[in-house]
């Protein structure tokens, strides 16, 4: 009869130790992927002042080189969107416009002889009105990611 209730015991602490690891584990996933979300939050943020600082370049430029980038958002963007607010996932995805459409920062009016010219030595023609307004897309977007950061964390 001793031998089992010690078994019976010893059944149920192994039961409440198997899943107390098991609880412990997820935790520590969950602060795990937390860790990963800050960081993926911050080299967004890199790569969002990058484009910024590249597309106000051609600011006033009559013409110049397209650089922005997106390949950074597009390897964190799942996991971006299962914590960042909806209006903050459109306001990433429309400061990231440009990247995926580079067509839509070119000036309409241009011949296409110079656009063809243009694109063969990898410029173009600046939409100036266009650009402006993703640099401002981009300032919103930076704003609304900064304040998943903890204070000073950027």
């Amino acid at each position: 009869m001793d031998a089992l209730a010690g078994a019976l015991v010893g059944g149920v602490l192994t039961g409440i130790a198997g899943f107390l690891g098991i609880l412990y584990v997820r935790g520590k996933d969950k602060a795990d992927e937390h860790i990963r979300f800050l960081g993926a939050v911050r080299v967004v943020l890199d790569e969002l002042g990058a484009n910024e600082v590249n597309i106000e370049a051609l600011i006033g430029q009559p013409f110049g080189r397209f650089e922005v980038y997106d390949t950074t958002y597009r390897s964190v963007e799942l996991l971006l969107a299962n914590y960042v607010r909806r209006d903050d996932r459109r306001r990433l995805a429309e400061a990231y416009a440009p990247a995926r459409s580079q067509w839509a920062a070119e000036e309409p009016t241009t011949s296409p002889v110079s656009r063809v010219g243009l694109k063969n030595v990898g410029m173009i023609v600046p939409n100036q009105a266009l650009l402006t307004a993703a640099v401002q897309k981009i300032r919103e977007a930076r704003t609304a990611l900064e304040e998943y950061l903890p204070a000073g964390g950027y």
